[in-house]
């Protein structure tokens, strides 16, 4: 059991957030302490809800289920198998797409990404770990003879002192998986790319850059693996310049590419460098795509990030052209709504530009958030029309 302090419990049981932090924890047991599913009480004994304790973190609870009945014996099961009717329930055009989104799914502490055939794991806090055998039992029964691969999240098991490493827990491979979205083919490194190996969560994002990309020059930037780049480039761009500083992530463009017979006759360059660099001298375009890694990842970090983004975004709306599309995006969970909107504003004022927000941009549908728990939404875009 984990015990709150007095003072604590009236709030948290009123906002009903699943994320209770260490401040609030008088005292946990050892069952707790192992990652067992233990209840949250009040210090006079009276359960709030159901959940998984981390003593190392400054998110101390995540919480399953607030009430005081116990969850059933096959929560997690049914859990998994109400993930995977909804996915099939969005029509999603690809092989690869996100099964489980933590709290989104109710799965706190666990990312589960399907590519092809394979399924991949990322444990995120001890209690998941302490459920791993289960949860491949489950997926085993969801998805038979599937691969299922286990992806270590570095910062999180640091944190969570996790003992991971990445392999396959079911089934076998090379660590990679080719997938399909829509009609283009893009090879992913699950074992040595970023995330679980690519970003499922760009998908929608991806098709409206493809649709806005006919006869266009395109820049995209902070490239990865070029999934933005091979979807404009099936859109009939006239031009895609890719920036990426990662020289892997061009292997595995080209690779890409390779799937891609009838890509290879368009126009495109590879640039392995800077993205700032790039900006401050390059030509003019009709599209850019700005997605960049996360400028911050806890508050302490984000004027810091905010002034990133600012200049990066400046940059930006000077080198398109008049009338031009940009798609800008932050991925960093500290940088809320109002603050992109801001530096978007102030991005304008020093480039001399006017802008027209066109469309704000999320992520894909196959990435639920809980109406609850709005720190789950993450990423945040606009498409702008820099005039």
């Amino acid at each position: 059991m984990v015990v709150l302090k007095p003072e604590r419990s009236d709030v948290i049981r009123t906002r009903r957030h699943p994320w209770i932090y260490s401040g609030a924890v008088l005292s946990a047991s050892e069952e707790a302490i192992r990652g067992d599913l233990v209840p949250v009480a009040e210090a006079g004994g009276k359960v709030l809800g159901w959940g998984f304790y981390s003593p190392t973190s400054l998110i101390a609870l995540r919480v399953l289920c607030f009430g005081s009945k116990a969850p059933e014996e096959h929560w997690l099961e049914h859990r998994l198998q109400a993930a995977l009717a909804l996915r099939q329930s969005l029509a999603i055009d690809s092989n690869a797409y996100r099964l489980v989104n933590a709290e989104g799914d109710g799965l706190p502490g666990l990312i589960v990404d399907v590519y092809n055939r394979t399924v991949v794991l990322r444990p995120l806090i001890r209690s998941t770990v302490v459920m791993l055998d289960r949860i491949v039992v489950a997926l085993q029964a969801l998805f038979p003879e599937w691969a299922i691969y286990l992806k270590r999240e570095e910062r999180t098991s640091r944190l969570e002192r996790l003992d991971l490493k990445n392999g396959y827990l079911a089934g076998g491979g090379e660590g990679t998986e080719i997938i399909e979205e829509g009609d283009v083919r893009h090879l992913v490194d699950i074992e040595g790319g970023q995330k679980t190996g690519y970003y499922l969560d760009q998908r929608d994002n991806r098709k409206l850059a493809r649709r806005q990309a006919s006869g266009q020059s395109v820049l995209n930037l902070f490239a990865y693996t070029g999934a933005f780049s091979l979807q404009v480039m099936a859109g009939d761009a006239a031009e895609v310049i890719s920036v990426e500083s990662s020289k892997r992530a061009g292997e595995i463009f080209r690779h890409s590419l390779g799937l891609n017979a009838r890509l290879s006759s368009r126009r495109f360059t590879w640039i392995e460098g800077d993205a700032f660099a790039y900006l401050q001298s390059c030509e003019s375009f009709d599209l850019i795509v700005a997605d960049p890694p996360p400028f911050a990842r806890r508050k302490s970090e984000l004027s810091g990030a905010l002034r990133g983004y600012t200049e990066l975004n400046q940059l930006a709306m000077a080198r398109t052209v008049p009338g031009g599309r940009l798609m800008s995006f932050t991925c960093s969970g500290a940088v809320l709504r109002e603050d992109f909107l801001n530096v978007l504003r102030e991005a304008s004022r020093r480039a001399g530009r006017d802008v027209q927000l066109l469309q704000e941009l999320h992520t894909a549908s196959d990435h639920p958030v809980l109406l609850g728990h709005p720190e789950g939404e993450y990423l945040r875009g606009w498409l702008l029309r820099v005039l």
